[in-house]
């Protein structure tokens, strides 16, 4: 069964439901409501803040996040979407007038990508209504930049699509009526307008009884093949349904200073998924099925020398994960470290990520400064431990100098080192040893630091 990850409910968000006063003892005069939902859906945006007539509806709101359905006054709003923007400024980039209108739910998704100036605002309203018993509700709108009309085969798992008319047909930033089926477990196959060739594939799924499902063909951003991903919106959550072959991203490095060539096996094979990997050399990013794996690093030279022996690791599906192997061979002591990366591209801002995985170095405060001097400098990262790492830093577009020193120390260890980072890029760097072990230290670079 496709394996659903990343579902979330928004909690303790401001509702526009107005209150009246219960001075005296009167009676509140009954408020006509409606509902609305916002969704994250252009996959170059940063995360956004959404206001209805200047209050503030929701904050932070990432890609692929819905909202889930919200309580408002039936009345008239303007709608404004604010971008966050590294410097801690935002920038309004769509505003739409709403009517909302009694026992209508409304739907605003955010479409298109911002480096591309397509950005839009699909607005979907539908009548609230009960669904019948035993039966589910679907809805999908196609949110995925540059992909023309689709067909949507929504059908009992692995049915024969070859001879059958399409359940759904929908070109892009259009949406669908309503249509209520049994609930049950379906395959959801979405194909180019005409043709037979799935480009998306979800495998088993089970859509639930008397449950409202909006899906929304968003970009992906993850991991596989296909171009897109499903994000299903539920009155109060969401859940990412990705091709059932996405799998997961996996890329190894090594980060062990006094240690030689070495090969990586995955899953007790005797065939290196890596070949003669040296120190500070990294893979690219693998693509493997997703669940439990075993990790086996050995010499090059003679794979008899197991470093790291079968290591337990976990790997979610549509996630990219980085693999470092550190520590020291001299003192026998080399571990696996695995990061969650995030390489979601953001138009308006550049990603760094850094890694301390410098086994002689201690803590460290790591700088991004503007010029060499750090001497009245903040550290941008501060008593960074070993084996830590700062998760997608948003940084503005620049020339930065990286430093490296140790904790409350200006003493410079690593650096310093000139960089250019891009909007829309994604950088990475690992503090190391030098070869052999110990100072002078170094760095590994990956990503758009070498990609470019």
């Amino acid at each position: 069964m496709q394996r659903l990850f990343s579902s979330f409910v928004l909690t303790g968000l401001l509702t526009l439901v107005g209150c009246s006063s219960d001075d005296n003892n009167t009676v509140p005069a009954p408020v006509d409501v409606s509902q609305i939902r916002v969704i994250h859906a252009s996959a170059d945006a940063p995360m956004v803040n959404i206001t209805a007539n200047n209050q503030t509806l929701l904050s932070d709101v990432d890609y692929a996040i819905s909202s889930g359905l919200l309580s408002i006054n039936s009345d008239n709003y303007e709608i404004t979407v604010d971008a966050q923007l590294p410097n801690g400024e935002t920038t309004t980039v769509l505003t739409t007038d709403l009517v909302a209108e009694k026992d209508i739910e409304y739907t605003a998704v955010a479409i298109g990508n911002v480096a591309g100036e397509s950005l839009d605002l699909a607005l979907i309203a539908n009548a609230t209504s009960d669904i019948a018993t035993g039966y589910t509700r679907v809805q999908v709108l196609h949110g995925a930049v540059a992909v023309g009309m689709v067909d949507i085969y929504v059908t009992e798992v692995n049915a024969d699509i070859s001879n059958m008319a399409p359940t759904l047909s929908v070109d892009y930033m259009a949406n669908t009526d309503q249509l209520e089926i049994l609930a049950g477990k379906y395959q959801i196959r979405i194909t180019a307008e005409g043709q037979k060739e799935v480009v998306y594939n979800s495998g088993d799924v089970t859509l639930e009884a008397e449950t409202d499902y909006l899906l929304t063909a968003i970009t992906n951003v993850w991991s596989g093949d296909s171009p897109v991903a499903l994000l299903a919106a539920l009155p109060d959550a969401q859940v990412l349904i990705q091709d059932k072959d996405a799998g997961t991203n996996l890329r190894v490095i090594h980060a062990v200073a006094d240690a030689p060539a070495v090969d990586v096996f995955l899953d007790g094979n005797t065939t290196p998924a890596v070949d003669m990997l040296s120190f500070k050399q990294a893979t690219g990013f693998l693509n493997v099925p997703e669940g439990a794996h075993t990790v086996t690093v050995a010499a090059d030279a003679d794979n008899s020398v197991v470093v790291i022996n079968a290591a337990e690791v976990e790997l979610e599906q549509g996630r990219s994960h980085s693999v470092f192997a550190v520590g020291s061979l001299t003192d026998s002591d080399i571990s696996p470290l695995v990061v969650v990366e995030n390489p979601r591209r953001i138009a308006t801002a550049a990603k760094l990520n850094v890694t301390h995985t410098s086994y002689s170095a201690g803590n460290v405060d790591i700088y991004l400064t503007a010029t060499n001097d750090i001497s009245d400098a903040t550290p941008a990262l501060s008593d960074v431990p070993f084996k830590a790492t700062s998760g997608a830093l948003s940084i503005a577009a620049g020339d930065y100098v990286v430093s490296v020193t140790p904790h409350d120390s200006k003493t410079v260890a690593i650096g310093p080192l000139a960089v250019t980072l891009e909007a829309n890029g994604v950088y990475s760097l690992a503090a190391v040893d030098n070869t052999g072990g110990g100072i002078p230290l170094g760095v590994i670079l990956m990503d758009d630091f070498v990609d470019n």
